[in-house]
């Protein structure tokens, strides 16, 4: 395979200048279309560390009709339902694009997709997500719980992935009940269209009638409802992740921005301030999602005395971009190339 072109621009002092570069670049690469969807993490309630959107100011001016995407997270917040997800959203400054929150108001919009994979055979995919052919994917990379980092990848599987798949990556398992939050008020069992829950003192649910949809999680008012996390760990976890990350690419037109700042040991899904852990080193820009996630790694490593800080027992990088190799969506091979 030959190595993919990574661009990298590293004036830590003018990120929007770096942006408008890249988004040139993608300009013309991409065929006209109606929308182009930005794919974009909005940051989670206090978090500032994620992508600033002041960089983003000018995408309008080199991308025909821009939309922000994202879709609702599996935990109870401020992004758990589409309305006050956008609120949020404008509430941290993303205020000049449309955005489209892609599983509708209760995340429980999807579509399956075919894939077949090791661990997933059918992706559970944010419906909105089929309305669109040109993607652009502008990622915070950041350690992240689980899988060590996160980038381009976990920003379209984990991102665009619905309620149900996110829950299917976590834990490939139903959702169960806080008995001690519980008041059993019947709204999960009067929206569960699988039959799967019964109500005594508290709500029950049926493992095996289950059919993953997430959506009790939605309409619990106490917040009594979780996800089994943790459930997939390891290498099975990652798989899944690179596995959802196949099913979005899946026939479509994506271009990857990596800004690699604001370098924090876990993710923006945190709703606190956080504090990062070493310097900023600048932004990457490829066509290659394995190459952009692979040389955002390696800048990150280089730049703190060769250690990936990353790295935990049960998480190796090397083996989640090697298994998204394999898939056929990208290479670890790259080459480099420095922009002014």
């Amino acid at each position: 395979m030959n190595k993919a072109k990574v661009y990298f621009y590293n004036n830590i002092k003018d990120y929007k200048t770096g942006f408008n570069k890249f988004l040139k670049i993608i300009s013309d690469e991409m065929k006209p279309e109606d929308k182009t969807a930005i794919k974009i993490h909005f940051g989670a309630k206090n978090n500032d560390t994620h992508v600033n959107p002041k960089y983003l100011i000018d995408l309008p001016k080199y991308i025909k009709n821009p939309v922000f995407i994202e879709s609702n997270c599996l935990y109870p917040g401020n992004r758990h339902r589409s309305d006050s997800h956008i609120k949020l959203a404008l509430e941290h400054g993303f205020d000049f694009l449309e955005i489209d929150i892609l599983d509708g108001e209760l995340g429980r919009d999807y579509d399956e997709i075919d894939i077949n994979t090791k661990n997933i055979k059918k992706a559970k995919i944010s419906s909105g997500l089929k309305q669109y052919n040109n993607l652009i994917a502008i990622s915070h990379f950041k350690g992240t719980p689980g899988h060590g980092f996160g980038g381009a990848i976990k920003n379209l599987a984990m991102g665009i992935a619905s309620r149900a798949g996110k829950m299917d990556m976590h834990s490939g398992l139903a959702p169960k009940v806080n008995d001690e939050k519980c008041t059993a008020c019947g709204d999960c069992v009067e929206n569960c269209i699988a039959d799967a829950i019964t109500l005594n003192e508290f709500a029950f649910i049926n493992q095996e009638k289950c059919i993953g949809c997430a959506f009790c999680i939605s309409v619990c008012p106490e917040r009594a409802i979780m996800a089994q996390f943790g459930k997939r760990r390891g290498k099975e976890f990652l798989e899944t992740l690179i596995e959802y990350a196949y099913a979005v690419t899946k026939g479509r037109n994506w271009w990857y921005i990596n800004a690699i700042n604001n370098i924090t040991e876990t993710c923006d899904c945190m709703p606190y301030k956080q504090v990062p852990f070493m310097d900023d080193i600048g932004l990457v820009y490829s066509k290659d999602l394995i190459a952009i996630d692979q040389a955002s790694i390696d800048l990150v490593v280089e730049k703190n005395n060769g250690v990936d800080p990353f790295k935990k027992p049960d998480v190796s990088t090397n083996y989640v971009l090697k298994y998204g190799e394999k898939l056929g969506l990208g290479t670890t091979e790259y080459e480099l190339i420095n922009i002014d």
